[in-house]
């Protein structure tokens, strides 16, 4: 059934490639640990400070720096990096290893991505962090700022992608981190969001789908990484 399943992909997009070497508990644990601890620094900066110190001359900077041709590739990076798409990319993504029988696997995708948006909207409440003001933004935003939702989607996306793609495409993945590195740069250049949300949403993005894939390995040693 999962071979047939697996062939039905263009170009055998979920076929067996040789297993790989699952990541273990301690090789997980160091990348969570920065991770987490990146958005706890900047976490305790913004409740204490109510900003971090690069804050505003990093904005002011890019704001120096503007450019007809930055402003569309901001706004480009904003749009594509919006929740709906996504939702959009974590289902297909999802949907694709559930129909080539790699279930566990799109589950733990799922928790991954899934539980990062809904965790962004809980940080943003409990952080009520207005937005930036130091310009009128080209995009401009009216809910809270701190983490970017922008950011710390993306980062989750990424990460997710780094433990679900097929051994054979995931050449491709540092696509992914590049992408969400873009759309934090675009958050911070339309000047809707601190630098330190941005560190705080990738931070705690990649954080979570880390511990995710830590719990896995504890549930079910082995399973932090797809084999395939």
């Amino acid at each position: 059934m999962a071979g047939k399943a697996t062939r039905r992909y263009p170009a055998g997009l979920f076929r067996v490639c040789g297993r790989m070497s699952a990541f273990t508990f301690r090789q997980l644990a160091w990348p969570a640990a920065l991770a987490w601890g990146t958005f706890g620094s900047m976490a305790a900066l913004v409740h204490r400070y109510g900003h971090a110190p690069f804050d505003a001359p990093v904005l002011q900077w890019l704001h120096q720096h503007t450019h007809p041709a930055l402003d569309g590739a901001a706004i480009f990076f904003t749009i594509v990096g919006n929740t709906g798409p996504v939702i959009g990319a974590g289902v297909l993504v999802a949907g694709a290893l559930a129909w080539a029988s790699q279930r566990r696997t799109a589950g733990l995708f799922a928790l991954g991505l899934g539980g990062s948006m809904l965790l962004t909207q809980v940080i943003k409440r409990l952080a009520t962090r207005p937005r930036p003001t130091l310009w009128v933004s080209l995009r401009p935003e009216h809910t809270y700022s701190f983490p970017s939702g922008h950011a710390m989607d993306t980062a989750a996306l990424a990460a997710a992608l780094l433990f679900a793609l097929p051994r054979r495409w995931r050449r491709w993945w540092p696509l992914a981190p590049a992408f969400a590195l873009g759309v934090g740069w675009a958050r911070m250049y339309l000047g809707v969001h601190f630098p330190s949300d941005v560190l705080a949403g990738w931070s705690a993005g990649a954080g979570w789908v880390l511990l995710v894939q830590l719990l896995a390995t504890r549930v079910a040693p082995g399973a932090g990484l797809a084999s395939r």
